[in-house]
């Protein structure tokens, strides 16, 4: 009878190590997981116009290429993306070239701070032409300082079009 209350004892000490140690995985999980991209050479039908010209195949209207960032929200907790700005990596001199968030466009009216729930994606672009120009400084960054994050989060583009 000893032995059988032995096991029951192990057993139940097993299956308690096993029970927390999953809760501990559960906890550390949770909380916010963000996923972004970065999409060159993109144009929306709401973007500046460059110019119009008329053919013979009627009105031909150029609009201007954006560079578009997306961001998601695939945790489990909410959080909040405080700013956003463009620059490129670090030269030796120590200038940097770059853009802060004024120069870039939110989609849907949802401008900064933005509390960015789970499933929501948040998303903006940035003028090709600027993006450009800070290319010919160096290869262009996209960070984003989210309200859960001690670092910005670093974005870029894989390759243009």
């Amino acid at each position: 009878m000893e032995g059988s209350t032995e096991i029951v004892a192990w057993w139940g000490a097993i299956v308690a190590t096993l029970v927390l140690a999953w809760d501990v995985t559960k906890w550390l999980r949770t909380g916010p997981n963000i996923r972004g991209s970065v999409t060159l050479d993109v144009t929306y039908g709401d973007g500046e116009l460059l110019s119009t010209e008329s053919t013979q195949h009627g009105r031909v209207s150029k609009y201007q290429d954006y560079c578009n960032i997306e961001v998601a929200n695939t945790g489990s907790q909410p959080t909040t993306i405080l700013d956003i700005s463009a620059t490129h990596k670090k030269h030796k001199d120590g200038f940097k070239f770059g853009a802060t968030g004024i120069a870039f466009k939110e989609h849907f009216g949802k401008t900064l701070p933005h509390v960015l729930g789970p499933g929501e994606v948040w998303s903006c672009r940035l003028s090709m032409d600027r993006y450009r120009n800070i290319a010919e400084h160096g290869q262009p960054e996209i960070h984003l300082n989210f309200a859960h994050l001690k670092k910005p989060m670093l974005l870029r583009a894989s390759k243009s079009r």
